[in-house]
């Protein structure tokens, strides 16, 4: 007898990170642009900009952090596999259950609230760059912190149904996809 409650609930929050994943790949076009656009100007035509270094810098990392969500939910993240790779689903959803519990959910929160006090004191203190001479204000780069956070603590909830499940009955809610034996 198999519940499929973990299973329903696990995808319904797979559907954040994957949701959020698909509208922060946008963040790669303004990059690009950026980046081509200060290539253009410094080497075409001798002019190089203020700003592009910055706005690169910004959106690869916001694109960064908040990808994290999408690549833990696609499997993306590394995984030492000398001995997980030859655990049956039990003793994998077990020994992920613990990893959730004991080191994922204690490092997503301390993050989350770290994050959020970064994020807060820039957007209250209107903190700007100023290693820049365009000067940029920080909050929004800042905010990609506890967005990250919870995505990342949306998706480990989701993460962890799975090893539940799998530890319940030997088998992941999404056996075509995930953790080959």
């Amino acid at each position: 007898m198999v519940n499929p409650s973990l299973a329903r609930f696990s995808k319904a929050l797979d559907k954040v990170a994957i949701w959020s994943g698909e509208i922060v790949s946008w963040m790669i076009v303004p990059m690009v642009l950026s980046l081509t656009y200060e290539v253009i100007a410094r080497y075409g035509f001798s002019s190089p900009t203020l700003w592009a270094y910055d706005m690169t810098f910004m959106l690869y990392g916001s694109f960064f952090m908040l990808g994290a969500a999408y690549t833990l939910q696609r499997k993306g993240h590394i995984r030492t596999d000398s001995f997980y790779g030859s655990w049956q689903p039990r003793t994998k959803g077990i020994v992920d259950t613990v990893c959730y519990i004991g080191f994922f959910f204690p490092f997503v929160y301390i993050f989350l609230v770290t994050g959020f006090e970064y994020f807060w004191k820039a957007f209250e203190t209107n903190e700007k760059f100023v290693s820049s001479p365009w000067m940029p204000i920080t909050w929004p780069f800042k905010l990609s912190m506890p967005l990250m956070g919870l995505l990342l603590a949306i998706q480990g909830v989701s993460e962890l149904a799975k090893s539940i499940y799998a530890a319940r009955y030997n088998s992941w809610p999404d056996e075509g996809v995930r953790h080959e034996s």
